[in-house]
C-alpha cells in the first residue's frame, strides 16, 4: 500500500511539474493526497470504486472505464469527467465519516475558515477537473489509465494448478446447475415448503403504467453521453414498481431478511425486527446504448450450518435480484446472485433469450423467462429456507397477502458508513470489499479459482461470478455476452 502510495504521488507530481500551479491547485492537490494517504493507514479505503493514479480527485468503476474507450467530443468528455469527479465526491464523503473524530478534525483543519467537508471536496474536484478538461495531454493520460483492475488473484491461479483444477470445477459446477434447476420446472403450489412462507411486500404505491414509465424515461437521455440521468423521486418510482415480493421458506431466524447493524465491536448482526430492502441504481451497455439497472438486495442473518463438515454456511447471508431496463423502461432481464457472488441466475424477459457463453467462463444457468408483468401485478421470489436459493418466480397479484410483512427502503450506500451508537461510523465492509465475519470454509477447497475468500459477503464492484474464466456482475458487456432479442 505505501509503494502504491508513494507512485500514486510520483505520478501526480509528474503530471502536473510542466504547469504553473495557482497556489489553491496545489494546496487542493496535498489535501486530497493527504487524506488518500490517511485513509490507507487507517485502511478505510472503500473498495466499491477505484481509484486513477495521479488523478486524486477522481474515481472510477467498470461501467465509466467502459466509455473511455469512446470517441469523444469535449462535452461528452466534459459530462464522463464530471461523472469521476461526482463518484470521488460521494465515496471520500463516506470514507470520512469513518475516521476517527481527531483525525477528521486534523483534516478538516486544512481547509479555508467556515467551509465544511462536502464543500471542500467539491471544490476541490472541480478546480482540479477544470485542469484536466483544458490540458488534451492530461486527458489522454486520463483516457489511458482509465482502467478496472478485475477481481482475481492470478497468482492463486499459477499456485493452484488452475489449468487442471478447471475441469475438476466445471464437474461441480454442472451439478449445482442440475441441482438449482430442478426446483424451476415444479410450480410454485408444488414446491416443497419445509418451515413456513412468509412473505416481504414493497410498500404500497400507486402503481405506474407503460406510458408513465416510457414518460419518465424518454427524457432522461437527452445529454452528451445519453446516460438515463433521472431525479431521485423518479428513480424512487421505478423501484417501487418493479419491487418484488419476496417469500422465504422460514424454519427459523436466519430465514427472515432485516436490517444490517454493527454491534459494539463492529461486527455485523441482522435485526430481523426490521425488514429492509437496500437499493442502487446502475448502468449497463447493451449494443451500443445505455441501459438503466435497478439493483435490490436482502440481508439474512446467517447461512445455517448442517453440521460441522459443511463448508458452505456461516454468519450473513445476502441475495441480490437486478432489473435492466430498455431505453423505453421495459425489462429485457432480470438476474441475481448472492453478495458472495455465487449462484447466478439468468432470466430473460419475453423477447429474448440466453445464449452460451462465447468466453472460456463457466456455462450460465437460465431456467426460465419472465412473461410480461401485467398492471396491477409484481413478481414474487421464492427462496429456500437455510440456502436462501431462489427456487421460482412468479407473477402474482400486487396486494399481498394479510401475513405478509412491508420492508422498509435503505439506499445501499448506507452499507459504507454504519452509524454505531458510541457516535463512530463503520464500513460493513473491509478495504479489500469482503465482510471478514462471514468468511465461509469453502475458501480452503476454492482457493486454486482465483477468487478472494470464496463463499464470504462483498461489497458492490468486487463480485467475480465465475470460478473458471473471469467474469464480474458489474461487467458493462455481461447481458451483451449472454443475451440476445429473438
Amino acid at each position: 500500500m505505501c509503494l502504491a502510495l508513494l507512485a500514486q504521488g510520483c505520478a501526480t507530481q509528474a503530471l502536473y511539474s510542466e504547469r504553473s500551479l495557482e497556489t489553491e491547485d496545489t494546496m487542493c492537490l496535498r489535501w486530497l493526497e493527504h487524506i488518500d494517504t490517511k485513509l490507507a493507514e487507517y485502511e478505510l479505503e472503500d473498495a466499491g470504486t477505484v481509484r486513477i493514479i495521479g488523478f486524486p480527485h477522481l474515481r472510477i468503476n467498470r461501467f465509466l472505464a467502459s466509455l473511455s474507450d469512446r470517441t469523444m467530443a469535449q462535452n461528452a468528455f466534459a459530462q464522463w469527467l464530471e461523472n469521476l469527479r461526482q463518484l470521488d465526491e460521494t465515496t471520500r464523503l463516506l470514507e470520512f465519516a469513518n475516521f476517527p473524530a481527531e483525525q477528521q478534525k486534523i483534516l478538516m483543519s486544512e481547509l479555508p475558515q467556515g467551509e465544511n467537508l462536502e464543500q471542500g471536496v467539491q471544490r476541490c474536484g472541480k478546480r482540479l477537473a477544470k485542469l484536466d478538461l483544458n490540458d488534451p495531454e492530461r486527458q489522454r493520460i486520463l483516457l489511458q489509465q482509465a482502467e478496472i483492475p478485475d477481481a482475481y488473484q492470478t497468482w492463486k491461479r499459477y499456485v493452484g494448478a488452475y489449468a487442471l483444477t478447471q475441469y475438476a470445477a466445471s464437474v461441480g459446477i454442472e451439478l449445482l446447475h442440475k441441482k438449482l434447476n430442478e426446483s424451476f420446472q415444479q410450480p410454485l403450489a408444488q414446491q416443497p415448503v419445509l418451515g413456513r412462507l412468509m412473505q416481504y411486500a414493497p410498500p404500497q404505491t400507486e402503481s405506474l403504467i407503460a406510458e408513465d414509465i416510457a414518460a419518465i424515461m424518454r427524457p432522461a437521455y437527452d445529454n452528451p453521453l445519453a446516460i438515463p440521468s433521472l431525479a431521485p423521486e423518479q428513480l424512487q418510482q421505478l423501484f417501487e414498481h418493479f419491487a418484488p415480493i419476496w417469500e422465504i421458506d422460514t424454519r427459523n431466524n436466519n430465514d427472515k431478511i432485516g436490517m444490517v447493524m454493527l454491534d459494539a465491536g463492529g461486527q455485523p448482526r441482522i435485526d430481523t425486527i426490521k425488514p429492509v430492502v437496500y437499493i442502487q441504481h446502475a448502468f449497463t451497455l447493451w449494443h451500443g446504448r445505455v441501459l438503466l439497472q435497478l439493483i435490490y438486495q436482502i440481508w439474512l442473518p446467517a447461512r445455517e450450518k448442517t453440521g460441522l463438515f459443511d463448508l458452505y454456511g456461516g454468519p450473513l447471508d445476502s441475495v441480490i435480484w437486478r432489473v435492466t431496463l430498455s431505453p423505453e423502461g421495459t425489462p429485457i432481464a432480470f438476474d441475481s446472485i448472492h453478495a458472495c457472488g455465487c449462484y447466478y441466475l439468468l432470466f430473460p424477459s419475453l423477447g429474448y433469450h440466453a445464449i452460451p457463453p462465447k468466453d472460456d467462463a463457466e456455462p450460465v444457468l437460465s431456467p426460465m423467462s419472465i412473461p410480461k408483468i401485467p398492471a396491477g401485478k409484481r413478481l414474487l421470489l421464492r427462496l429456500a429456507t437455510r440456502t436462501h436459493y431462489l427456487r421460482q418466480i412468479a407473477v402474482v397479484p400486487n396486494a399481498p397477502g394479510n401475513t405478509a410483512r412491508f420492508y422498509a427502503w435503505q439506499k445501499s450506500e448506507w452499507l459504507r458508513s454504519i452509524p454505531m451508537q458510541n457516535g463512530t461510523r463503520h464500513s460493513l465492509f473491509g478495504a479489500d470489499g469482503i465482510i471478514n465475519a462471514s468468511q465461509r470454509n469453502e475458501h480452503f477447497l476454492l482457493w486454486p479459482f482465483g477468487v478472494a475468500s470464496p463463499g464470504a459477503m462483498r461489497q458492490w464492484g468486487t463480485h467475480a461470478i465465475a470460478f473458471t474464466g473471469r467474469r464480474h456482475f458489474d461487467d458493462p458487456f455481461l447481458l451483451e455476452k449472454l443475451l440476445i432479442r429473438e
